[in-house]
């Protein structure tokens, strides 16, 4: 992968007011999808998506940008909102899913003409959805997980917190299995009381909630199933929901960590760039929390963030994906347009300016930029962007 273009993208959108010259103020905030002609909720985009939170402003950039023969085609609805959406004319209002789970169970009940929270859907009603999680593959299975652009994982605290940095894989699996109130000796040596908001723990473990991509992805990397997880460890505090890459909890309950996307750090520290370079509204819910530095399985002390982009050589690194049913690759050019082969448009889609919007959003191409080779190694698989056929589930 070619930091050099990595580097170049940040740099881009490090010139804000260059953007704004570029796209003369023309374009408004959106989240969910927005006709920028009138400013309102566009039901009118044939490809629609809904699912993680982790993926959801990238996909909202790229709505911004791809087009299929000079129309927008792809409406990305967020994780949270409004309590119900309604993504096309005449079709159903439905339950908003919040997180890759729901977002894949929903997609599937569409393509079922099944319910998702009380309401039967339509095929037409969600074409994608959005997961920063994988599945148990099946060969020849019914949905094509493909991959779309590289993440990492690492974990966040509020500043000034007693949480160290440069912990290992290890250490935040024993935090993270540890019981309320245990002492857990980690690589540094130093002994740490791990428990739960308002024992006075040293370490207060958070997770997001269930259903969330981060959550299953990062309990998975560190070894642990929902039934191995400790008792110190919460995915609700005295002020709500824990909800994927957003501080407040960590601000709230003092030396409080929780698993956070690189991706989204950097896109939500650039929220005033992307909103004038795509007219996207990009919520910073960092709420002042601090990514610490881990330590990968060599020993080296390895950065989350590098000149600005994602550090790919991250130890918790993860594809996230665009989860289609595989037999609608065939039905609808659209959805092949944007998302299948090497040359699916979201792969090679730019701003005006010229900068590739996966990184603007804060997340590593799997094609190189410089040598147009397709494919990164994750955990020892080659992943490659717009590959319909190699992960597969039912």
């Amino acid at each position: 992968m070619s930091m050099h273009h990595l580097r170049g993208a940040r740099a881009l959108l490090a010139g804000a007011a260059t953007a704004a010259l570029l796209l003369g103020g023309a374009l408004g905030a959106s989240a969910d999808p927005i006709d920028p002609e009138t400013g309102l909720t566009d039901l009118a985009r044939p490809v629609d998506g809904v699912g993680s939170d982790t993926t959801q402003d990238l996909n909202n950039g790229l709505a911004a940008v791809v087009t299929n023969n000079d129309a927008l085609i792809l409406g990305s609805w967020d994780a949270t909102g409004s309590a119900t959406i309604q993504t096309r004319t005449g079709g159903a209002t439905f339950a908003r899913p919040n997180g890759s789970g729901s977002g894949v169970n929903a997609l599937k009940a569409a393509k079922t003409g099944g319910q998702w929270q009380g309401v039967t859907l339509n095929s037409q009603d969600i074409s994608f959805a959005r997961s920063s999680s994988a599945a148990t593959f099946v060969p020849g299975g019914d949905y094509s997980y493909i991959p779309l652009a590289v993440d990492a994982v690492t974990y966040a605290s509020a500043p000034g917190a007693t949480v160290p940095d440069e912990l290992t894989r290890a250490d935040l699996t024993a935090i993270y299995s540890a019981s309320n109130g245990q002492s857990v000796t980690l690589s540094n040596n130093v002994a740490y009381t791990v428990g739960r908001e308002g024992t006075g723990a040293q370490i207060v473990p958070f997770l997001p909630q269930t259903g969330s991509g981060t959550r299953s992805f990062f309990v998975g990397q560190l070894g642990l199933t929902e039934a191995t997880l400790g008792s110190a460890v919460a995915w609700s505090y005295s002020g709500g929901s824990v909800q994927e890459h957003d501080g407040a909890p960590l601000a709230a309950v003092p030396n409080s960590i929780a698993p956070f996307s690189i991706a989204q750090y950097i896109a939500q520290g650039n929220a005033t760039a992307l909103s004038t370079r795509y007219g996207v509204t990009v919520l910073d819910r960092r709420d002042g929390a601090v990514l610490h530095t881990m330590k990968n399985n060599s020993g080296v002390v390895t950065q989350p963030i590098v000149d600005g982009a994602l550090n790919t050589a991250f130890p918790i690194a993860r594809p996230v994906f665009t989860v289609v049913r595989h037999s609608d690759i065939a039905d609808n050019a659209n959805l092949e347009h944007a998302f299948v082969g090497d040359d699916g448009a979201v792969y090679s889609a730019t701003s005006s300016a010229g900068s590739f919007t996966i990184e603007d959003f804060g997340f590593g191409s799997f094609i190189d930029r410089d040598s147009g080779i397709n494919g990164v190694l994750i955990n020892g698989e080659n992943y490659r962007a717009g590959d319909a056929e190699s992960y597969r589930t039912n």
